[in-house]
């Protein structure tokens, strides 16, 4: 019979069924379009009528990357070819194992049937059968079969499930298998790994501290983690001979999860005393969630993955709503519960919107939840620390108020005390600035507002002693009013002061580096200091302030003049510490040679620079 469908399904003409070829470049295909799907609405048909449906051309290409077929009550029937293009194999002479995996342990029926050389190898598996009758004691389903090299055969599934119909398959050689396992279960023992961590850390805080919400956090971890875990078939290891528990273990885990989450959140928000209407809301949602238990056993899977995933959502809505009122209330662990929550919509709503095909990626909604859950874990378990730390500075806080409590108490004669300090505190500033104002009035000239003779005698010696440890040059200008005298004697005295005035203005413009210093000499003479300054820039610095004498006109009173400057420079790097007389007696000559080379210039050491004069 299955012979002569085969000879009738290679004689229709037209009909061409590409083969799924493994060959050393494609070890491990994830087989999606490749595949040809009949819906078989009446789940009437077996294997030669499916062989027949196919020889009919009744199989259509599947169009999607990830075959995800939602809720129904309809079973489905995909057929491919395989085709062994390896150059390489396992063993001489043998035929090669291939190996058919479906990664989703929630279906109820997987049927393969392998056709090949007229015969046909079949195994029936899923989760309405016993753990132990699979062909491999894995969390997903596998097929293995075998090919001589360059043969081909036919492969047909049947699927049948009450829960989402999502159907990933891959085809491996049997190296990629098994690198694949391993692979699988490294990421199953990290994820494993991380929430026993938690889960024993925090039932050592919970022995020593004594505190509830710690052991709801343990038991909180252990029950998502066999949620997680019987999502990807796992767990069904550990009930082998529980068809019906295998089937309900997810809803059952879900919801005894729930009941955790609700106690740990009303336990860590402190609801009971900070929300208090939302610590009841939250009361009957842990009682619904506790009612829908024994529902399990009554209702169809449809009908409880449905009721898990609204209650789910609902009440993790309702938990983020309460942490993010806490957060506004100033308490700053439910920032943490604020996010791990939202992961945990996010994972859920996820899953519910897929299962539905509302969205695509179906495909990756048990890992997205196996690891949104890890981080809410590893939140939560950071907001606990971060809750004792909070508690802590709530009793140093009140530890704080009993000591001003008690301060108060002696207020009185501490603050007569402080008061007492605060008056000769508040006698000495104004002695030390009295003080400072009167050393500032002994080395202020007052009618140019610069420094006097009596500062220039502290810091030129300073600054010579200075550039001689640093080894760095130190400028000195001496400056004199050209024809002052005659200025007093042809406009007056008050005019003159009027001079002095703004020539004090100007050197304060013209010398706006903090180490520079300005001096009043004495009379119409002036001294700068220019600390870290060679010949060159002092140079600069002295047709600055000649220009700029040269281009203020001055008016006062009804007068109006023009006044010019001679200016000597000296510079030099200190070769001893206290040789600053010299500098200064330097400085003096090139201005006395200032003025008797016609005034209004700068004269520098070496005559380098009697060219600038304005002359």
């Amino acid at each position: 019979m299955l012979l002569t469908i085969v000879l009738m399904l290679c004689a229709v003409p037209g009909f061409v069924l590409a083969a799924v070829t493994i060959d050393e470049h494609h070890l491990d295909l994830n087989l999606s379009q490749q595949l040809l799907l009949l819906e078989d609405q009446d789940d009437e048909l077996d294997l030669a009528g499916a062989m027949a449906a196919s020889a009919e051309g009744l199989f259509q290409p599947v169009g999607d990357d990830h075959l995800q077929l939602g809720y129904g009550n309809s079973a489905y029937w995909i057929h491919f070819r395989v085709h062994n293009n390896l150059i390489e194999h396992s063993v001489e002479g043998a035929p090669d194992r291939f190996y058919l995996t479906v990664d989703y342990p929630l279906l109820d029926n997987v049927e393969f049937y392998h056709v090949h050389n007229d015969h046909t190898y079949s195994m029936v598996t899923g989760d309405i059968y016993l753990f132990n009758q699979r062909y491999f004691s894995l969390n997903s389903f596998t097929f293995p079969f075998a090919l001589q090299p360059g043969e081909s055969g036919d492969i047909y599934i049947r699927i049948f499930s009450s829960s989402s119909l999502f159907f990933p398959i891959k085809l491996q050689s049997e190296q990629a298998f098994i690198d694949d396992q391993f692979q699988i279960n490294s990421f199953d023992g990290v994820y494993i790994g991380i929430t026993i961590g938690l889960g024993i850390y925090n039932l050592f805080l919970w022995i020593g501290i004594r505190n509830r919400v710690y052991g709801y956090y343990v038991l909180m971890v252990f029950s998502i983690m066999l949620f997680n875990t019987s999502i990807t078939g796992l767990t069904f290891r550990f009930w082998p001979d529980s068809l019906f528990f295998q089937q309900i273990c997810v809803y059952f885990f879900s919801f005894i999860s729930g009941i955790l989450v609700i106690l740990f959140g009303m336990a860590y928000l402190q609801t009971n005393t900070s929300l208090p209407r939302f610590h009841r809301l939250l009361q009957l949602l842990a009682v619904m969630c506790a009612v829908c238990i024994p529902l399990l056993f009554y209702i169809p899977i449809t009908t409880s993955a449905k009721l898990t995933a609204a209650l789910t959502i609902f009440v993790a809505i309702i938990l983020i709503i309460a942490a993010i009122w806490r957060l506004a209330q100033g308490y700053r662990p439910a920032m943490y519960y604020c996010l791990g929550q939202g992961a945990v919509i996010v994972s859920v709503m996820f899953t519910a919107l897929t299962s539905q095909k509302i969205i695509p990626l179906y495909h990756i909604a048990p890992e997205v939840m196996k690891w949104c859950s890890a981080f809410e874990l590893i939140l939560f378990s950071i907001g606990l620390a971060d809750m004792v730390n909070n508690e802590r500075r709530m009793r140093e806080q009140a530890q704080q108020e009993a000591a001003k409590a008690q301060e108060q108490l002696l207020g009185s004669q501490i603050r007569l005390n402080q008061d007492l300090d605060k008056l000769v505190t508040l006698r000495t500033q104004e002695l030390e600035i009295a003080n400072q104002q009167l050393r500032d009035l002994n080395v202020r000239d007052d009618l140019t507002g610069l420094r006097n003779r009596r500062y220039l005698n502290e810091a030129l010696p300073n600054e010579y002693k200075r550039a001689f440890r640093d080894k760095m040059p130190l400028s000195v200008l001496i400056l004199d009013i050209d024809f002052f005298k005659q200025l007093n004697d042809t406009y007056g005295h008050q005019f003159g002061d009027h001079c002095l005035t703004e020539a004090g203005r100007i050197l304060t413009e013209c010398t706006r580096r903090p180490p520079d210093i300005a001096v009043r000499f004495g009379g119409e003479e002036f001294v700068i200091i220019l600390p870290s300054t060679d010949l060159e820039g002092a140079q600069l610095v002295a047709e600055k302030i000649r220009t700029a004498f040269e281009n203020n006109k001055i008016e006062h009173g009804g007068e109006t003049a023009l006044i010019t400057v001679s200016i000597g420079v000296a510079s030099e790097t200190p070769s001893s510490r206290d040789e600053h007389e010299s500098l200064l007696r330097m400085a003096d000559d090139l201005l006395y040679q200032a003025k008797a080379k016609g005034r209004n210039r700068v004269e520098c050491v070496g005559g380098k620079s009697s060219s600038l004069s304005a002359n």
